[in-house]
């Protein structure tokens, strides 16, 4: 079972939701930080080949630029499946129902395609959401560039619309970050029924504590309703028609499989797609930028370097006393 979804959606607590209703996550995670102190739950061994992966594929944690349909067939991505594959048997290899979350694992959901393929896996989805105007407010929080909504928006649409067509036809269920913390005890019944999970005793204490314990209303600072993002001419436009979609379904209504979903959502992949020169050239200019940023032979450079210097010597312009 994957967690999707993009970054400051709420992959984290949807992935502990999955964790309250008996999915193995494993018992080796990703340390929590200041940017997630409740807790990333992303398997560490998985997660550093995926992370391998994606440097492999020339791609930043904040890259815009789209893969072309070649690169998944390429000696790139092949060289990466074996190990894939011995690791998660490793790790998993006892487990009736596993599961793993990467903020990047949909932008990389081809490999993962082939990969269960491979294996002969039955895989299942789990697509957390958030209203994208919350996602660019909790983003700026760490950093106020990738958290400008123009920004923000561009990251969204590259991490969620290309390849999400690519899990029609198998289980999927899309949760809705805003009802997970207000209704958790519903939306953890809606995962179970969704993926189709066996429900125990052990499961609906799972349920229980996440419910009364784990969730907590400081995990979310801000809401917006659908009308509040549709009708804001900040956001981008293809932003205001996809996102809507996926609320509908975070209602079960339409259900994942219904065709008139996925038809408008392939119009929408289309003009992402239309969209890569463009996103390819953005891409390239924030790559030149950092360079200049942190190259120390660059004006910017330099200019920190000289900044760095002073505050070194300020000690010695203190006055005696002060």
């Amino acid at each position: 079972m994957l967690v999707l979804g993009a970054g400051r959606s709420g992959t984290s607590l949807a992935t502990r939701a999955v964790q309250a209703v008996g999915v193995d996550l494993g018992d080796d995670f990703k340390r929590p930080s200041r940017k997630n102190p409740s807790g990333f739950f992303e398997d560490a061994a998985l997660l550093k080949l995926s992370k391998r992966l994606r440097r492999a594929l020339g791609l930043r944690p904040d890259s815009l630029r789209l893969l072309d349909e070649e690169v998944w067939q390429g000696p790139v991505v092949e060289s990466f499946f074996d190990e894939f594959a011995a690791t998660i048997e490793a790790r998993f290899g006892d487990s009736p129902i596993w599961g793993f979350k990467y903020a990047r694992t949909l932008r990389l959901l081809p490999f993962w395609v082939r990969l269960f393929e491979r294996m002969q896996i039955e895989p299942s989805y789990v697509l957390p959401i958030r209203n994208p105007l919350s996602v660019a407010r909790s983003r700026a929080r760490l950093d106020d560039h990738r958290g400008s909504q123009a920004n923000s928006d561009l990251e969204w649409l590259v991490n969620v619309v290309p390849h999400l067509r690519q899990v029609h036809g198998s289980r999927l269920v899309v949760i809705d970050y805003d009802r997970l913390v207000t209704e958790p005890d519903a939306q953890l019944r809606r995962l179970v029924s969704g993926l189709d999970l066996p429900m125990s005793e052990s499961v609906e204490q799972g349920i229980d504590y996440f419910a009364r314990q784990f969730i907590r209303n400081s995990l979310r600072h801000t809401r917006f309703g659908i009308q509040e993002l549709v009708e804001d001419l900040q956001v981008n436009h293809l932003v205001r028609r996809a996102y809507p979609l996926l609320d509908r379904l975070a209602t079960d209504h339409p259900d994942p499989d219904a065709a008139e979903f996925w038809d408008e959502w392939q119009q929408i992949e289309e003009e992402v797609q239309a969209l890569g020169p463009v996103l390819a050239r953005i891409d390239g200019l924030e790559r030149e930028l950092r360079h200049a940023r942190w190259n120390p032979f660059s004006p910017l450079g330099a200019i920190r370097a000289t900044y760095r210097r002073l505050i070194r010597l300020l000690p010695v312009f203190k006055m005696p006393g002060s």
